[in-house]
């Protein structure tokens, strides 16, 4: 009898343990772990210096080199490069332009990639991969906007000013103000003495504190040095068509 109790008892043990081992199963969302991957440097015009923050090296950048998160690179006068992303992308830059690779993760099999690039200053150029099913952001973000898409091609200046100019050729780019910063203390300022009235400037066409427009095909996008932006608006791919973007479209088209 002893017996027959215990095997009943431990059946009805298993049952609810499979029963709530399912159930996490069940509501246990999919997790993909995202890999990290590598940039390749698959042409170099030029000189550039490349900066590798983790080994605190610098040395030259040269035509095969691996570039991984928090590395950064410099190009010189008359310099043009082209980075082959790991989802399949291209990104180039032209002369004196400093960026900095944020992220570069990719997981192959589930087509999602995570993918960000902090452009300082100059030109880059994107020929973002469609990933078919897949998810995941590739961004380039700058002091004072962030460009966000799935597959398509613009390019993006960021000039001395900190001003940002955003052209959109195909597909569409999401383009936003940079997110605040939350990770930093804040600092609580000094008293000081409070001026009288005096005038103050008049209503701005978008404020600077959180802002973002879909910029499509043949439309671009400037985003002021205090943060302010334009709306979207048609350009001249004529007059827009200079030797950095007529290079750039040889570039693709061999791609």
């Amino acid at each position: 009898m002893q017996n027959k109790c215990a095997l009943i008892l431990f059946a009805l043990v298993t049952l609810i343990f499979l029963s709530v081992a399912a159930t996490g199963l069940a509501d246990e969302p999919e997790i993909v772990e995202m890999e990290e991957g590598e940039a390749k440097v698959t042409l170099i015009e030029g000189s550039a210096d490349l900066f590798r923050k983790k080994a605190n090296l610098r040395q030259p950048l040269r035509e095969g080199d691996l570039l991984r998160h928090g590395d950064s690179v410099t190009t010189g006068d008359k310099t043009r490069i082209e980075l082959a992303m790991p989802d399949g992308s291209f990104l180039r830059f032209d002369e004196k332009t400093t960026f900095e690779l944020i992220s570069v993760g990719y997981n192959e099999q589930a087509k999602q990639r995570d993918i960000e690039l902090h452009l300082a200053l100059g030109k880059t150029w994107a020929k973002v991969a469609g990933l078919i099913g897949g998810q995941g952001r590739f961004q380039v973000s700058a002091e004072n906007a962030v460009a966000g898409i799935r597959g398509t091609t613009y390019r993006m200046n960021v000039n001395p000013d900190t001003s940002v100019d955003v052209k959109v050729y195909w597909g569409e780019v999401h383009v936003s103000s940079p997110p605040k910063t939350v990770d930093r203390p804040l600092k609580v300022a000094e008293p000081t003495i409070v001026e009288g009235p005096h005038p103050v400037k008049g209503p701005r066409p978008v404020t600077v504190q959180e802002w973002v427009y879909i910029v499509r095909a043949m439309q671009q996008i400037a985003v002021l040095p205090d943060g302010t932006v334009s709306k979207p608006f048609r350009f001249d791919p004529g007059v827009d068509a200079n030797d950095w973007v007529r290079w750039n479209q040889r570039r693709d088209q061999a791609h």
